[in-house]
Formats: C-alpha cells, sequence, structure tokens
C-alpha cells in the first residue's frame, strides 16, 4: 500500500479545506415579510400544515422554483443549496442553511420604509419618507396624530426614493401607516423652532427691521406699534433668509410684531431725532441757519425765526427733512437791525429752540475748574464762561479719540454761539469702559479752542481718568478680617472676586518674570463660564483665558506691567496672581515687606512632568522665613491656599533659616504651589525623586500572624482531644 508523503499529505489537506470552506452552511433567519438575497436569487417562503410544510420560492433570473419541504430537505438552483431548518410559529421566522458557492447573503424587509424629520417650526413640519424594502412601496400614506388623520397621499416608491411631506406642527407624536403592507413608523418631535425671528431693528431715518427666515417662503404681515397702536403695516414675502423690511413713519420707540402663521415681536428704541445748531451766518436782511441731526430718527418739521417770541422771518416758517447725520441749510429774511433771534424747530414728535445773537466783539474765555476726575464709563462736565461780544464756534484739541465731547448751552446742543456779554457753555466728556489711548491714573491734558472773527482763544483743560476695580483679600487671615484692600494689588495672595458682564480693570504691582493669573472657586463648582483678560496699562488686551466651560481659568504671562480683567455671565470665585514655573528647579531671590507689613513670595510650580514622584525641598534664607507647600490641583485645594492663614491646610510648613520638605506628587497633579512669608534672601532648591515601590507589605504583621495561626492550631487540639475522648 503506497503511503502519502508528508508534502503530499500537506497539499491534499490544503485542497480539502477549500473545497469545505466553500460547502460549510451559512444558517439565516427570515420572517415571512422579508427576503434572502443569495447574490442574485431572492428567496422568499410561505407556511402551511401550522409550520410544519414550508413554500420556498427562489427567483434565480428567468427561473423560478417553489417547491414545498419539510424539515431537513434542501433544494439547489445554480449551485447555491437551500436546506431547511427550524420554523418558529411565534415569531414566524424561518431557519435556512445555505451552502455552495456564492459570495454574499442580505436579508430585507419585502416592504418597509424610513422617516427623517427635515424641518420642524412652528408653522409646519417637513418629513422625508424613504422607501427601503425590496419591493416597490405602493398604496395610501396616512400620518396620524393623536388618532386624528392629518394627512392621506398615494405613493409609489422604489427601494431608495423618497418623497417630502409637509404638515402642520402636530401636539403629540406621529405615526405614518401603510396599511396595505401593514406598515407603521412613529416619529416624536421634541421642538419646534420659530420660522421667522426679528435678528435686529435700526434706523436709516425711520425703524428698518432685518427678519430671518429659516423655513420655506412666508407671506407676512409686519406691523409697527407706536403706543400701542398700529402705526404702519407692511405685507411681504419672506423669503428663506435675510430679509429687511423698512418703514416711512418716524417711530423712535415702540413695538414690531411678525405675524407669519406664528408671531414674533421684539421692541426697540432708537435714538430720536436730535437738531444741532452748526452755525448762522446773517449778511444784511438775509439770515442763513445751518442745522445738523445728530439723532437716529430722521426729523420732519418746520423752522422758523422769532424774535421777542413773535415770528420775524419771512417765509414764517420753512418745512424740512433732515435725515441722521445729515446737515441741511435754512434761509430766512430777517430785519437787517436784528442782533438778538430765537430760532425753533418743531414737529409731531418735539421740538427745539436755539437763541442766537449776531455781531462779533472780543471773547474771552475761562473755566471755573481746569481740572476734573472722571470714572471710566462716566461722564465729566467743565463749566465754561465766555465773555465779551461775538459770535464764536468751538472745538476741542488733544482729547484721546476714544472719548466723546459735547457742548451745551442749556439743554441744546451746540458747536457755535453768539455771545453778548456773557455767556455759559457746559463741556460733557464721555469716557469709555476700558482705557484706550490713555491711562488710567495718569493727567490728560487737552485744549478747548474758541474762534472767533478776530483770533483763536485756546484754553488748556486737564482730566483725570480713575475706576480701577478693588477686590477684598481672600481667606480667614488677618489681612482680610481688617477688610484690607488697596488700588494695586499684590502678587502671590489669594483675592476674592463677584460680579457679572466684565469687571473694572483691575491694577497689579509691578512684577517682572513668569506669571500665571488663575481664577477658581464658587464659579467652577457651579459651572458658570469665565474668562481671565491681561491687559496693559492703556487698557488693550494682551492675553486671554481658554479653557473651557466649568474648569478653573488662568492664563501665563511675562507683562511687567499689567492689569487683570474678568468676563463673564454671573461669577463668584477667588483670583491668584502669582510666579509661574513649567516644572521644579532652584531659585534664589529676595522677599521684601509689602506695604501691609508682611513679605510673600508664592510660586505655582507646573507638577505634571513629575507624577508620581516626590519633590524635595530645601530652604535657606539669611533670616527665618515661613515655607508653605500646598497641593493645587482640584478645586478645593486650591480654595484652602491661604498663605497669610495661621489654620494651615497645606502638605507641609516650616520656619528657619533652613528648612526641608518633601511633597508626593499625585498621579493626577497639575500644580503645587509654594509660598515665602518672611523678608529676607531666600534659595530654593528642588530635586524630584522616584518613589520606590514597596515589595514587603505584610512584614509588619508577620508577628501577628504568627501569634492568630498558633491559637487556631490550639483550638484545633482541644477540639479533637474532646472527639476522640
Amino acid at each position: 500500500m503506497n503511503r502519502v508523503g508528508r508534502p503530499e499529505f500537506l497539499v491534499l489537506m490544503l485542497i480539502l479545506i477549500s473545497l469545505s470552506s466553500e460547502a460549510m452552511a451559512l444558517s439565516v433567519e427570515m420572517g415571512l415579510d422579508e427576503v434572502l438575497l443569495v447574490d442574485g436569487q431572492v428567496v422568499t417562503f410561505d407556511v402551511a400544515n401550522g409550520g410544519s410544510l414550508i413554500l420556498l420560492h427562489v427567483d434565480a433570473g428567468n427561473r423560478s422554483y417553489s417547491p414545498v419541504l419539510r424539515f431537513g430537505e434542501n433544494l439547489t438552483v445554480d449551485g447555491v443549496t437551500y436546506a431547511v431548518g427550524s420554523f418558529d410559529p411565534s415569531t414566524l421566522r424561518l431557519r435556512l442553511h445555505v451552502s455552495g458557492n456564492y459570495s454574499s447573503v442580505r436579508v430585507m424587509k419585502k416592504h418597509d420604509f424610513d422617516v427623517k424629520v427635515i424641518e420642524a417650526f412652528d408653522t409646519y413640519v417637513k418629513l422625508n419618507v424613504t422607501s427601503n424594502g425590496f419591493y416597490p412601496l405602493n398604496g395610501t400614506l396616512k400620518v396620524y396624530s393623536g388618532g386624528i388623520l392629518l394627512k392621506e397621499v398615494p405613493i409609489e416608491l422604489d427601494c431608495g426614493e423618497s418623497i417630502l411631506l409637509k404638515l402642520s406642527p402636530p401636539s403629540s407624536p406621529l405615526t405614518l401607516v401603510m396599511e396595505e403592507q401593514g406598515i407603521s413608523k412613529t416619529v416624536s418631535i421634541t421642538k419646534f423652532d420659530k420660522q421667522v425671528s426679528i435678528e435686529r431693528i435700526w434706523s436709516n431715518g425711520s425703524p428698518v427691521v432685518e427678519l430671518f427666515n429659516r423655513g420655506d417662503p412666508v407671506n407676512a404681515t409686519v406691523k409697527l406699534l407706536y403706543n400701542g397702536l398700529t402705526a404702519e403695516t407692511k405685507r411681504v414675502e419672506l423669503r428663506r433668509g435675510s430679509n429687511t423690511v423698512a418703514f416711512s413713519s418716524p417711530v423712535a420707540q415702540g413695538m414690531v410684531l411678525v405675524d407669519y402663521g406664528a408671531l414674533a415681536q421684539e421692541s426697540f428704541y432708537l435714538k430720536p431725532a436730535l437738531l444741532v445748531l452748526d452755525g448762522v451766518q446773517k449778511n444784511r436782511s438775509v439770515l442763513v441757519v445751518r442745522l445738523r441731526n445728530a439723532g437716529e430718527v430722521t426729523f420732519r418739521g418746520t423752522v422758523s425765526a422769532l424774535q421777542n417770541g413773535v415770528i420775524v422771518g419771512n417765509p414764517l416758517s420753512r418745512d424740512v427733512e433732515i435725515k441722521p447725520g445729515e446737515l441741511v441749510e435754512v434761509e430766512f429774511e430777517v430785519p437787517s437791525d436784528a442782533s438778538y433771534l430765537t430760532l425753533t424747530a418743531t414737529s409731531e414728535i418735539g421740538g427745539f429752540s436755539f437763541p442766537v445773537m449776531l455781531g462779533s466783539e472780543g471773547i474771552q474765555v475761562e473755566a471755573q475748574s481746569g481740572s476734573i476726575r472722571v470714572p471710566l464709563g462716566g461722564r465729566g462736565a467743565y463749566i465754561l464762561m465766555l465773555k465779551g461780544s461775538g459770535r464764536v464756534r468751538l472745538g476741542i484739541e488733544g482729547l484721546p479719540e476714544s472719548m466723546h465731547y459735547s457742548f451745551y448751552a442749556g439743554e441744546s446742543e451746540i458747536r457755535e454761539l453768539n455771545v453778548d456779554g456773557a455767556a455759559q457753555v457746559s463741556l460733557v466728556l464721555t469716557v469709555p469702559n476700558l482705557p484706550s489711548g490713555f491711562s488710567l491714573g495718569e493727567p490728560i491734558t487737552f485744549n478747548v479752542t474758541v474762534y472767533t472773527d478776530d483770533g483763536t482763544r485756546v484754553l488748556p483743560l486737564e482730566l483725570e481718568v480713575y475706576g480701577l476695580g478693588l477686590l477684598p483679600v481672600y481667606g480667614d487671615n488677618w489681612l482680610a478680617k481688617m477688610n484690607y484692600t488697596a488700588e494695586t494689588h499684590f502678587v502671590g495672595i489669594p483675592y476674592r472676586f463677584a460680579g457679572a458682564d466684565l469687571t473694572p480693570p483691575l491694577a497689579f504691582e509691578e512684577w517682572p518674570g513668569e506669571k500665571i493669573a488663575i481664577a477658581y472657586g464658587e464659579y467652577v463648582q457651579q459651572g458658570a463660564d469665565l474668562t481671565v483678560h491681561v491687559l496693559s496699562k492703556s487698557g488693550g488686551i494682551l492675553h486671554s483665558s481658554e479653557q473651557r466651560k466649568g474648569m478653573a481659568d488662568y492664563v501665563v504671562f511675562n507683562e511687567t506691567d499689567f492689569m487683570l480683567m474678568l468676563e463673564g455671565d454671573r461669577f463668584r470665585g477667588i483670583l491668584l496672581v502669582a510666579d509661574y514655573m513649567n516644572g521644579p528647579g532652584n531659585l534664589s531671590f529676595e522677599v521684601s515687606p509689602k506695604e501691609f507689613g508682611t513679605g510673600i513670595r508664592t510660586f505655582i510650580i507646573n507638577a505634571t512632568g513629575i507624577r508620581g514622584k516626590r519633590l524635595n525641598l530645601k530652604v535657606h534664607s539669611d533670616s527665618p522665613v515661613e515655607i508653605r507647600a500646598y497641593y493645587f490641583t482640584l478645586n478645593d485645594e486650591r480654595k484652602d491656599f491661604d498663605p497669610l492663614s495661621s489654620d494651615f491646610k497645606g502638605v507641609f510648613r516650616g520656619r528657619g533659616t533652613s528648612v526641608e520638605g518633601s511633597v508626593n506628587i499625585r498621579p493626577y497633579e497639575d500644580f503645587i504651589a509654594v509660598s515665602i512669608v518672611g523678608a529676607g534672601n531666600v534659595s530654593i532648591e528642588m530635586v524630584p525623586e522616584s518613589v520606590p515601590v514597596q515589595a514587603g507589605g505584610l512584614g509588619k504583621y508577620a508577628g501577628y500572624l504568627l501569634i492568630a495561626g498558633l491559637l487556631v492550631l490550639l483550638g484545633l487540639f482541644v477540639y479533637l482531644e474532646r472527639r476522640l475522648g
């Protein structure tokens, strides 16, 4: 008998394995409402006799096979064998064993569809229905909500085809039903967006509204309301996207109401028309008046010239329309000898009055106070006294561009004025919320210029801007208990803060080197969002923190002369500025007393590079100082940082001219804080050290275990002795 050699045997086994892999059966489950796709063959089935007989139907191109099979029987079509496995009458599912030569097997629903919400607005809902069954989806699609039929649509969709349905917003989940195929789908819509919103309202002489339509084009009625009454109505078609509606009524305050099938409304306030007398010229009997509109609403009214309360101008009045920012000239004939006139401008929404004096003589100008202090975001005023006779034009030189100014005679804003004997003018300055083009606490000098026919007068004035924020010292320490505050905050000491929107700038002492400004505390626990801004002394933002909401916010920077500012919705927490080290290192520095009597130097050390190690600290100084080390990673640990408190909650503390200690750096450590309190020349040596793994953990319990073992043996001996008698 010939024996097969080892190489020939291996080749034979590989061939058998290859053939057997093609003949292996794949078990597939399918339901009565499903089809089985095996390459190009389509398999369906039906049942008879309680499920003991299976009518198997196979379509293979232009050939069909429909044998009746029992359990274990099979059908072979084009090299693919289908063997009947089991049938579950409770689920109506059949298990087929597929074997032979095939490349793909897939089970699909005979008829099915998928529903996707495309748009859900307060005016309509748009659904996309896609057929994803094997056979075309033909019949009537019915849409119900709360048992009420909303829509009935005949459909005929091949696999992959879809249809869009547009419905009124339902009050309960939608159910889509194909009764012919017995298919239903339920869709729950939890949120309906507003289709149309009012984005903004501004003035172009009269109100202009920007409306944003997020959905299909819609007809809308837009009403302008004034004092609850309709001042103007527009009927427009709102295209998808941004739409602009302009009104012609000069309403400065009211409400815009949009009816697009649902309602949107927005109140508004626009700066009303504000006429400014920009100049007056008189040539014999011809008077030319220049009026400028400094408001945000068009002025429509009449202008007249009066003397002693009697109209003397010809014509008696002139109709004018002055748009925002526009300058117009109005001309009258007046008596040639008129020296004192009053110009009036009246309209339906208000009026203005300007006294004018004609003629020109020498003018002197002086201020009641040449220097004032104004807070950030505030207003300040100078009282100017003009003496003499003549017409003057007022101006400003040298004032920072971020500040705004206005001249007032009484309640009217002016730029030119007729002086006859004496006149009083108020110069009002408006200071921005942030320093821009100037520094806090430093005097700003500028000039008021008075232009006359016989020359220019210059009046120097001085302004100082203040308004720095003051924070109280944080903690349970003697400095906090005495409510100590100063315009300049100190580096190395934590402060308490609370506010909303934006704090005033916070000035800090000049401090060279790399620093960290970090905010933490209550706002972190509440999940609030905050941003720490580092500002220059002139108010420019240099750096901003970028941590996500719910985390402590910090920024590392190098500027020596700086301020800080906090921005958020509503916030309460702790702010610390300290020296920053990107990792442990050796330091030498001098600690000098602060103005409150004690010296302090705080270092925040990035500990991510030494996690799992021990940091050894050695401090030497020429006079006794106190060293305090704190964990500074978790929010509660940062709240425990209080370097001036007698209640120490850190890792270790020591006092003297030579102090040593160590901090075990945890696997999740981010920062540690080290404070030196006192005065003198100090050096710190920081040495990271690997922590050895403890292998003899049971050694100290060996004696106890030995005694316990002896007691167990003694008890066992007594028990056996009693049992054996």
